[in-house]
């Protein structure tokens, strides 16, 4: 693979000076899979795709894409020093994933397309892992009920109307079984309620996850590369009227994920795992840390992201994305902090292109709110380190 392409990203984090990678921790959602719902039918009369893998694998399109992933990130490993020539040690490069077949799968194609022929473990729990697992963990009736009320309180002021009723129009939701039966015809009105147990993941019954569950779907049939006829109907060509509905899917999981109640709470094993790789000297040089969206929304507000946008993007935590924390160092025994969400575009995704110099993945650097920006441009590392240890 050329390496051109990286010595532009060294461009942007370095800034002309001099200064060397020394460790690198990727924390990744897993990539394209098929929808998790499996009720979509009860919210239109019309036939939903059919889908060749079951609900919530990783689909031959995610696999592709992540090993385009794998091929980048070798690059630009490789032209940064941090790793050696041939097959990388366990000290050297390190995968733990969730349990899910998505991850697992997402992280054996990074893997074998980055390192091919080195047959690189990916480790995993062997039941459900507590470090990815998006549940609450205190049991308290207090915080149940801040929780709960917190939750409530966002619900009480979104204005979602416009994009209920855009939404119920491409599902035809009022000849929808879930109408008829139900009697639960409007979107816009029918109740939410949410839903705060320990040891489960935060929920929500009524319109708003029947409509991220919808949007859910043609996201993937989108980046799936299904004929657009076939993406919500023929009903979402423009980004206006994507945009119309993404809003309901963006809303759904800041109430369950993206209050900072809620994320430090859930997030706390996945963090405390990230601060051992980032305090321990004897830990890898670069660790892939494959989980779900639910753990990027909730390591971002715990550790205090400042907001941020993704050009060319659907998805506030796309499928494949990955927030890639750097340690830097200069000659002086300096150690700095890069951040930088590293994705493909929505475009990228559907046509399926490999990376390269000429069609690279976006990477948009993040801000954390309580680490100081040096005059570099970059966090001190014992600021981050601070951080973390208040976490």
């Amino acid at each position: 693979m050329d390496k051109k392409p990286l010595l532009i990203l060294s461009a942007l984090i370095l800034n002309s000076e001099q200064l060397y990678l020394k460790q690198v921790v990727i924390l990744s959602r897993h990539n394209v899979r098929t929808p998790l719902s499996k009720t979509l039918s009860q919210s239109s009369p019309k036939p939903w795709p059919k889908w060749n893998e079951k609900p919530g694998y990783l689909t031959p399109k995610g696999t592709l894409l992540e090993g385009f992933m794998g091929e980048y990130f070798y690059t630009w490993l490789h032209h940064e020093n941090l790793l050696p020539q041939g097959c990388p040690s366990e000290n050297d490069f390190y995968v733990y994933a969730n349990t899910a077949q998505r991850t697992l799968a997402s992280a054996r194609s990074f893997v074998d397309n980055a390192f091919p022929r080195c047959n690189i473990t990916v480790h995993h729990a062997d039941s459900v892992d507590p470090i990815f697992n998006p549940v609450i963990h205190n049991t308290t009736s207090t915080f149940v009920q801040q929780a709960l009320e917190t939750m409530q309180n966002y619900m009480k002021n979104l204005h979602l109307n416009h994009s209920f009723d855009a939404l119920e129009q491409i599902l035809d939701y009022t000849q929808s079984e879930k109408c008829i039966k139900d009697h639960c015809c409007n979107l816009a009105t029918d109740k939410n309620t949410a839903i705060v147990k320990p040891g489960t993941k935060p929920n929500i019954n009524g319109p708003l996850k029947i409509c991220k569950s919808a949007i859910d779907s043609f996201i993937m049939e989108y980046y799936e590369a299904f004929d657009m006829k076939n993406v919500a109907w023929g009903l979402l060509n423009t980004d206006e009227q994507w945009q119309s509905i993404l809003d309901i899917s963006y809303n759904y999981h800041n109430i369950i994920f993206n209050t900072t109640l809620l994320a430090k709470d859930i997030s706390e094993p996945l963090i405390k795992y990230m601060t051992d790789i980032f305090l321990n000297k004897n830990e890898p040089k670069v660790a892939l840390l494959m989980g779900h969206d639910a753990n990027l929304y909730t390591v971002l507000n715990a550790m205090g992201f400042k907001p941020y946008s993704l050009k060319k993007q659907h998805e506030v935590t796309p499928v494949g994305g990955k927030i890639v924390f750097q340690k830097w160092s200069d000659n002086n025994t300096n150690d700095f902090l890069k951040i930088d969400y590293v994705y493909q575009s929505s475009e990228q995704m559907r046509n399926g292109m490999r990376l390269s110099m000429d069609n690279p993945p976006i990477f948009e650097t993040l801000k954390l709110k309580h680490c100081k920006v040096h005059e570099n441009g970059l966090c001190l590392w014992e600021d981050f380190k601070k951080l973390l240890l208040k976490l």
